[in-house]
């Protein structure tokens, strides 16, 4: 009989705030919010999201340890983590431990090493593609353009690169967090508007993609700031329980945040460009939406839309 009851009650209130809902759908606002739901289910973020951080475990971090053996801070990858995140002795040395000195991967590695890796890397660059392939519905770029996954690697290795040097630069100062807040926006914006150009091969003009791109350096930012507080605890919990496969995990997770807010920005920045109110105008420039509109059954064959498509520099 309660069971009977609370169906009734949630037919009724569906049926009295029902027109209210469809009206509120009527609207542009609701038209957008509808359309990036149904972008974000389509993308599959956590399957994509989980895709994308182990491409970067297994393809980002690696150049990330090889190449802080050659820069200033000769003590490794490890050292440089261990002190970005305050982490205490007994964590520091299981992290220090399970990486390679500077010194030893200088040695061991070499400049052919690096460039291998870098070219291993592109894995990442090609699980990107095909995120941003299928969320902005247009068709893969040809093996012609391979030297684009080269490219997108070291953009995101060198923006790692310029804020870890913004950091130790402003480190001490007064002002050190706002110059890391303001450094992160302005360079996650310009390599997540740059990468997806670069990966779709202009099919998605670049005015378009510079909404997405900056909702992902939001999203990292305020994520990354939770971050400061979040790893050093999750970390020193998981190396005390499991040792290194502890800090692994943890890391992955983390990789797998990142990569979700990456997937989920992509889907609302798509949802935005199609939008006829003042969110889709804002977004595509003035242009009409047909210039932001993929090829919706797009597939590895399908042709990527004209309207779409940039001329070459």
């Amino acid at each position: 009989m309660a069971v009977a009851e609370l169906r009734e009650r949630i037919d009724a209130l569906r049926r009295r705030y029902e027109p209210v809902v469809e009206r509120w759908r009527a609207t542009p606002w609701g038209r957008y919010v509808d359309r990036a739901i149904e972008g974000v289910a389509e993308i599959e973020p956590f399957d994509r999201g989980m895709t994308l951080a182990a491409q970067a475990f297994t393809s980002i971090i690696p150049i990330m340890v090889v190449t802080a053996s050659y820069g200033r801070a000769r003590n490794g990858f490890g050292t440089g983590l261990a002190d970005s995140l305050g982490l205490p002795d007994d964590v520091r040395s299981v992290l220090t431990g399970s990486v390679p000195s500077g010194a030893d991967l200088g040695r061991s590695f070499g400049i052919f090493g690096l460039l291998v890796a870098l070219v291993s890397a592109t894995a990442y660059s090609r699980a990107l593609e095909r995120m941003y392939a299928r969320a902005w519905a247009v068709r893969k770029p040809s093996l012609r353009t391979a030297w684009r996954w080269l490219a997108a690697v070291v953009a995101v290795v060198v923006a790692l690169g310029i804020l870890n040097l913004t950091a130790a630069a402003t480190k001490g100062s007064p002002l050190q967090g706002w110059v890391e807040v303001l450094a992160r926006l302005v360079v996650w914006s310009v390599v997540w508007t740059g990468v997806p150009y670069l990966l779709m091969d202009r099919q998605v003009r670049f005015r378009v993609l510079a909404f997405p791109g900056v909702l992902t350096a939001v999203a990292l930012a305020i994520l990354q700031a939770a971050g400061g507080i979040y790893l050093p605890i999750a970390l020193t919990s998981g190396a005390k329980q499991f040792g290194v496969l502890g800090m692994t995990f943890t890391y992955i997770g983390w990789l797998f945040a990142l990569s979700f807010v990456i997937v989920v920005a992509t889907a609302l920045g798509r949802a935005a460009s199609l939008d006829d109110g003042p969110v889709g105008r804002l977004v595509r420039g003035g242009a009409p939406i047909e210039d932001a509109q993929g090829d919706e059954a797009a597939d590895d064959d399908a042709a990527p839309a004209p309207a779409q498509r940039e001329p070459a520099p």
